[in-house]
C-alpha cells in the first residue's frame, strides 16, 4: 500500500519505449479517517488534547514509536505537483533532467500552516554513465533538505533546518556510483543576519554561510556486507546572544553504518530521494511466497558538536557534543515481515537544529542533569494474499529524553525545604518535521521520569490497486504525564501526575493514485 512521497511528470518521449497513462504521473494521498485517540480523558486535560470522537486527523494519532524511517505517518492528506523533463544529451551516455517539486499538504491547509505548499526539492540533474561506473551532478535551487547526512530518519542532520532560519537553502551534490563502492560531495548555502558589536558593515544585514559535506560507500548496493560513511561541517551564522555576540557559530559531525543484506535491500528512503516515484515502475503490493527468506540488518552511529555560548563562563564558547544511534533489521519469513529498530539520541542531539538544549545558541550548563532518549519498536506483519488482508502489531518502549536541576521552591506559604529536583521531560513538537523543535513538560518535583509503553493492533484491507481501509486500537502508558492543580489552601499551583493510561481507535480510508 505504501508509495513515495513525489512523482515525476514526463512526456511521452521521455518514457519510451512505453507510453503512459495520464493517471500513471498523479501522486497524490487522500486520507479520510474518524475515531478518538483516548477514549479515556476528556479535551483540555491531556497534551496534546483530546477532543471526542470525530471525524479528521489528530496529533494524537501519532505515536512515539511511529515512522521511525520517515518523515509522514501515512495519515497525511497530500498531493505532489510535479513538471519533470528528461532529455538524453548529445554525448555518448549522457542523461539530463530537470523537475519543479512542489507539495501540497491538505492536512497542513485546513490547519492554516503556512508550510502547506511549499517546494519539495526541484532539481536540475547531469548523470554521464562510463564502462567503471556513473557520474552523478545534482543542482536543488531551492531547497535542499533531501540532502542529509545519516541514513535512518530519526537520526539525520545536515538537512535544511540544520540553519537556524526560514530563508531558501539550495545546495548541490557531486557523486560517483559504481557496484562495489561509491563516493559523494556536496554543498549548501543560506543567507542568516549577521550579529556582531562591533561596527561592521554586514551588522544586522543577510550573510551568507555555508555547508560542506561528503561520504563513501564500500560494498554492494543490493547484497551482502556493505560500509557508508558520511561527514559535513556546517556554519550556523554567528551568535546573537550579549556577551558573545558576533562569535561564529560552527558545526561539524560523522556518521557511519555498518550493514548486511540478503535479499532485502535497503530502498533508498523517501524523504532522501530526489524525486521519490518513477511512472514508469509499476505499482506492487507486498510480494512474497511460502518459500521467501530474506532480512536486513544495520547499525549506525552519528556525532556532532557545534560551538555555542559557555553558559558557566561570561564571555565564553564551548563545544557542545551530540550523539545518536540506532540499530535495525527487517525479515521477511515466507508471508511474516518482522521488524525491530532501537533508536538513541541524547538531548544535545535533539536540539542540534535549534541551536542549544535549554537556551538559543547556548550549551547546557554542567550542572544540569541529562538523560538521552532510547527508543524501542517490535513490529509483525501477516500477508493473506487471497483476502488482501495485512493483519500487523507494533509494540514500542520509550525512556524518554530529559533534564533535571536544583531550582527554589517558593511561594506564599513556601516549604519548609526552598529548594528540590525539578525534572523536565523533552519530546519533538511534531514528531515527523524535523525542526530541531521540543516541547517541555514538567513533571512533579521530585520525582523520576519512568518508560512509556504503547502498543498498535491494525488490520489493512487492500481494496484495489492504491486504495485501502485500516483499522487500528492502540494503546498508551506514559506516567510521564502531569497537570497543575492548587494546592489545599488554594494559594499555590502544584504538579501531580495524571492518568497514565489511554486507549484509541481509527478507521482510515486512504487513496493514493
Amino acid at each position: 500500500m505504501n508509495r513515495s512521497l513525489g512523482f515525476a511528470l514526463a512526456t511521452a518521449a521521455a518514457l519510451a519505449p512505453c507510453a503512459a497513462l495520464a493517471g500513471d504521473f498523479v501522486d497524490t494521498r487522500l486520507v479520510f479517517i474518524a475515531g478518538d485517540d483516548d477514549f479515556a480523558h476528556d479535551a483540555g486535560t491531556t497534551i496534546p488534547s483530546s477532543p471526542t470522537t470525530d471525524i479528521g486527523s489528530r496529533v494524537g494519532y501519532d505515536q512515539f514509536y511511529d515512522q521511525l524511517d520517515g518523515s509522514e505517518t501515512g495519515r497525511e492528506s497530500r498531493t505532489a505537483l510535479v513538471l519533470h523533463k528528461a532529455v538524453d544529451g548529445y554525448f555518448p551516455g549522457l542523461k539530463t533532467a530537470a523537475a519543479i517539486v512542489l507539495e501540497l499538504n491538505h492536512t497542513r491547509l485546513m490547519a492554516g500552516d503556512p508550510r502547506a505548499l511549499q517546494d519539495d526539492g526541484s532539481y536540475i540533474r547531469a548523470t554521464q554513465t562510463f564502462e567503471a561506473g556513473t557520474l552523478d551532478v545534482l543542482l536543488m535551487p531551492f531547497r535542499s533538505d533531501r540532502l542529509r547526512l545519516g541514513y535512518l530518519w530519526d537520526i539525520t542532520w545536515g538537512g535544511d533546518g540544520t540553519f537556524p532560519g526560514t530563508a531558501p537553502v539550495p545546495g548541490l551534490k557531486v557523486s560517483w556510483d559504481a557496484p562495489l563502492y561509491g563516493t559523494y560531495v556536496g554543498m549548501k548555502t543560506t543567507r542568516l543576519p549577521y550579529n556582531t558589536d562591533e561596527e561592521d558593515a554586514r551588522k544586522g544585514q543577510l550573510e551568507a554561510f555555508f555547508g560542506f559535506f561528503g561520504g563513501a560507500r564500500i560494498g554492494n548496493e543490493a547484497d551482502g556486507l556493505r560500509g557508508d560513511i558520511g561527514l559535513g561541517s556546517f556554519q550556523k551564522g554567528t551568535n546573537p546572544n550579549g556577551s558573545v555576540r558576533g562569535e561564529p557559530v560552527t558545526s561539524w559531525g560523522a556518521s557511519a553504518r555498518v550493514a548486511y543484506i540478503d535479499g532485502l535491500p535497503f530502498t533508498p528512503n523517501n524523504d532522501l530521494r530526489i524525486y521519490t516515484a518513477d511512472p514508469t515502475v509499476p505499482f506492487t503490493e507486498w510480494d512474497a511466497t511460502t518459500d521467501t527468506r530474506a532480512f536486513r540488518v544495520a547499525v549506525e552511529a552519528t556525532r556532532v558538536s557545534q560551538l555555542l555560548e559557555d553558559p558557566d563562563s561570561v564571555g565564553g564558547t564551548k563545544d557542545e557534543p551530540g550523539l545518536a544511534g540506532a540499530g535495525y533489521g527487517l525479515a521477511q519469513l515466507g508471508f511474516w515481515r518482522l521488524g525491530l529498530t532501537g533508536v538513541y539520541r541524547d538531548l544535545a542531539f535533539m536540539h542540534f537544529n535549534g541551536p542549544g538544549t535549554v537556551h538559543r545558541y547556548q550549551a547546557a550548563p554542567e550542572d544540569l542533569e541529562q538523560n538521552a532518549e532510547l527508543t524501542g519498536v517490535l513490529s509483525v506483519q501477516y500477508r493473506i494474499a487471497d483476502w488482501h488482508l495485512t493483519p500487523g502489531l507494533e509494540l514500542g518502549a520509550q525512556q524518554p529524553a530529559s533534564a533535571s536541576n536544583l531550582v527554589p521552591q517558593a511561594g506564599i506559604h513556601a516549604p519548609s525545604v526552598l529548594t528540590g529536583r525539578r525534572t523536565v521531560v523533552y519530546r519533538r513538537a511534531d514528531m515527523f518535521d524535523d525542526t530541531g523543535l521540543t516541547y517541555p513538560s514538567i513533571i512533579p518535583d521530585g520525582k523520576d521520569i519512568v518508560p512509556t509503553f504503547g502498543g498498535r493492533v491494525s488490520a489493512q484491507l487492500a481494496l484495489a490497486r492504491g486504495f485501502g481501509v485500516t483499522a487500528a486500537f492502540t494503546v498508551l502508558q506514559d506516567a510521564n504525564r502531569a497537570e497543575l492543580v492548587q494546592d489545599e489552601l488554594q494559594v499555590n499551583s502544584l504538579r501531580t501526575f495524571t492518568d497514565a493510561l489511554s486507549f484509541g481507535a481509527s478507521l482510515m480510508a486512504r487513496a493514493e493514485f
